[in-house]
């Protein structure tokens, strides 16, 4: 791409070309600490104002052409735009040749169940004998090759470069999450998926968002027709009914705790090896089996099920694709020594601890064992009702660290501890590997141990510093020294 047509692609204000018009683009920069590229694209963030940094960039001889948002010296060349941040997916997207219009894509977006629902769609994509890119919470894989991130939704940089390298790879289908501040932030601007699901909507992230309804309406933003064409929404919950109450058309409703859904549960069980199901899909009953546990993940599914019917896929591959899946990382992940069985989850809210201890509560034979902390620097209006729901559904709960980041440790959970249950069995161990420890030392036979908050993670953020840590490998470590 010449340097011209990825500027006349995003209606500039001015132009000073400088000669440079005709010369090709081989990458966009967008990081001021990194700013070696054809073009320098710079806006203004959250955080930073790279606009301040363009003119420097250029006379250090680091780029050859600057979008910016301010006029810059004639003898710079440049090109003035309105709103960069907005239109900076539009711009990667068009440098590689637009490459998600070339997928079968599925978005997801909920405040939990977004990363299972990626890897059963994922699943069933591959029984359909389709080579997929997966992109969320635990990292981008394009088809056999992995790429670790920071954020749910990455940058658009790194989604479009790893779309296109998909397609050299041979990749035709997208699963991909995406976050209320991707949408809020504009971050997906450009890019239009064939179906988008909605999960559920519970409290998180208001230090970001500050009400539910600014939180909702970042979220409905994903079904709306700028960014998707099906629309599949779980209406067994208040912001589900509400949403789908909206969409006029190309809508599937799925819900498990109703008949009064496109596709629901005609009945199932859930032990700890699994769900059995028969599901009404548009009347046709289905028999699923699957490897997750739990009425959530019974929603995770029918949600999956309606983007891939959405897709004309079939019952077969469906059906088959579920079966597939063993498991999905940190999500319920199971590990178990001599009777005890431990469930490492990345719940981190509280609705996300109800849904995964009742589904525990669910298959139990002896007690459970909830082990919880909460982020530093995130939303603490969440804390006191993390607390509650964890010493209301479990036997014994032990409260410790997740990732405290520059928050006093002992500050979070005296947070935690203010929505203590009165009367409940708890403990206080703030160093996570021996609130770990502990959990396993007082387990019997039959008893689960459930800990929540960190997931696939593999470290944990102390300060600003990352530490090496993992709640399966502490675990089983544990588990295996019974």
């Amino acid at each position: 791409m010449l340097i011209k047509d990825l500027v006349e692609k995003l209606n500039p204000v001015k132009v000073n070309y400088c000669g440079k018009e005709n010369i090709e683009i081989k990458n966009i920069a967008t990081d001021s600490r990194n700013p070696k590229g054809t073009v320098f694209f710079a806006y203004r963030g959250e955080s930073y104002d790279s606009n301040k940094d363009a003119a420097n960039i250029y006379n250090n001889g680091d780029a050859e052409f600057i979008i910016c948002e301010e006029e810059l010296d004639n003898n710079i060349p440049y090109a003035v735009i309105k709103n960069g941040r907005s239109l900076l997916p539009a711009a990667v997207s068009a440098f590689y040749n637009e490459p998600m219009k070339k997928y079968r894509s599925m978005a997801v977006t909920g405040t939990n169940g977004k990363t299972t629902s990626t890897y059963i769609m994922e699943s069933i994509f591959h029984e359909a004998g389709l080579k997929t890119c997966r992109i969320g919470t635990t990292g981008i894989m394009i088809d056999d090759e992995f790429i670790e991130i920071d954020n749910t939704t990455p940058s658009p940089e790194l989604v479009y470069s790893s779309l296109a390298r998909g397609l050299e790879k041979g990749c035709s289908a997208l699963t991909m999450e995406v976050s209320s501040h991707a949408l809020a932030q504009g971050r997906i601007n450009g890019a239009f998926f064939e179906t988008a699901v909605f999960t559920n909507l519970t409290g998180d992230h208001l230090d970001f968002h500050k009400t539910m309804e600014n939180y909702f309406e970042a979220k409905a933003l994903l079904f709306t027709d700028k960014y998707s064409k099906n629309r599949v929404v779980n209406t067994g919950h208040e912001y589900g009914e509400k949403l789908a109450a909206g969409i006029k058309e190309n809508l599937i409703t799925f819900n498990a705790l109703s008949n009064n859904a496109d596709i629901f549960p005609v009945k199932y069980t859930s032990t700890v090896h699994g769900l059995d199901a028969e599901i009404s899909v548009f009347g046709k009953i289905i028999n699923i089996h699957s490897d997750l546990i739990g009425e959530y993940n019974l929603e995770n599914i029918l949600g999956v099920i309606g983007a891939a019917y959405s897709f004309g896929i079939s019952l077969e591959n469906i059906i088959n694709g579920i079966k597939n899946l063993k498991n999905v990382p940190g999500r319920l992940e199971k590990f178990s020594n001599k009777n005890i069985t431990a469930f490492v989850d990345y719940a981190h809210t509280d609705d996300a601890l109800i849904n995964a201890i009742s589904s525990l509560r669910q298959v139990a034979k002896g007690r459970i064992i909830t082990v919880f902390g909460a982020g530093g620097d995130r939303d603490a209006t969440k804390r006191p009702r993390m607390a509650k729901a964890a010493t209301e559904l479990s036997d014994i709960t032990i409260i410790t660290s997740d990732n405290p980041r520059t928050e006093d440790p002992l500050k979070i959970i005296d947070d935690i501890l203010k929505g203590v249950k009165q009367g409940s069995t708890y403990y206080v161990e703030p160093d996570r590997e021996k609130a770990i420890a502990k959990a396993v030392s007082i387990a019997k036979e039959h008893d689960i141990i459930f800990l929540a908050g960190k997931g696939h993670e593999d470290y944990q953020i102390i300060g600003k510093t990352k530490h090496h840590f993992d709640d399966r490998q502490v675990v089983q470590k544990y588990l295996g020294a019974l």
